[in-house]
């Protein structure tokens, strides 16, 4: 059984799925993948809604978008296999003892490379009655951003792995880790509804695979899991990698089940919602297929 994966681009939350091929998993399960190299955030979704590609991995915000925006036929994407379940981004201040209600006030720099952690921001900001920063940079990636906070020319950044631990270790501070928000349905796969008719199948050993991926990360630990992985990020030490697996790890960031949490799923419909990424709220019933359930 054969299947075209295409990567989404290189990140440590993504680990799930390195350990999935380095581990051979889904062979295991009976699949010859075909992994096509990383590209942009979201570059592989219009060879997938074609059929041209299997599926990739991504937010589900690609699918709500998708519903929203296309027509409802066959060629509609659907999220499967829940493996990042929480939001991985944290946001970093020079200054201790900050919280989110002193956001507002301060210099923030938010993450320009993807819209899904700012959009979940400000719904965490309203939520708590919390305007959004009226010193908001928008330009920097993440590395820039990173060193404006060792020059403090910026007082808070948002970033992932490994820039939150390295921040941590010269001297930045924890301010807010959006995986306290709770469940919030970051990364599955995403392939078309034509697909998963006529591939069903695999998709399902595929599915197998990446629960059996979950359970041996969470039983293995972060160093193991580091371990693995390290092939993939050249420019990391095992001690960084280590930290970033160590707090991906506790704070349930990388899922235990693959079924895609309704409650996550739903918070980010309507963090999309709020923010004006999509028109209407999204609806679990029709943008999402769990195995677990047929």
């Amino acid at each position: 059984m054969k299947l075209t994966i295409a990567e989404n681009f290189r990140g440590l939350f993504y680990v799930p799925y390195y350990v999935l091929r380095e581990l051979s998993l889904a062979q295991e399960h009976g699949l010859d993948i075909e992994w096509l190299p990383p590209g942009s955030p979201g570059g592989a979704i219009n060879e997938v809604k074609s059929g041209t590609i299997d599926l990739t991995w991504g937010g589900p915000m690609r699918v709500m978008i998708d519903h929203d925006s296309s027509a409802d036929n066959e060629h509609r994407l659907l999220s499967f296999s829940e493996a990042v379940g929480r939001d991985p981004f944290c946001l970093i201040s020079n200054q201790a003892n900050l919280s989110l209600a002193d956001l507002p006030n301060l210099r923030l720099s938010i993450v320009k490379e993807v819209p899904t952690p700012w959009l979940c921001l400000q719904a965490d900001l309203a939520d708590r009655g919390l305007s959004i920063p009226q010193q908001l940079v928008t330009s920097w990636s993440m590395q820039e951003q990173f060193d404006a906070l060792a020059r403090n020319d910026i007082d808070v950044i948002q970033a992932f792995e490994p820039f939150v631990s390295q921040a941590l270790l010269d001297g930045g501070h924890l301010l807010y880790e959006a995986s306290d928000r709770g469940p919030t349905v970051y990364t599955g796969f995403i392939t078309s509804r034509a697909t998963l008719k006529s591939r069903h199948d695999e998709l399902a050993a595929l599915d197998a695979a990446i629960a059996k991926t979950l359970q041996w990360m969470h039983e293995a630990g972060p160093a193991e899991t580091a371990r693995v992985v390290d092939g993939y990020f050249p420019e990391l030490s095992q001690t960084q990698l280590t930290s970033a697996a160590s707090r991906y790890l506790a704070r349930s960031v990388w899922s235990y089940s693959t079924t895609i949490n309704r409650a996550g799923f739903n918070r980010l419909s309507e963090s999309f919602f709020k923010g004006g990424a999509i028109r209407t709220p999204a609806k679990y019933e029709t943008c999402v297929f769990n195995f677990g359930d047929h």
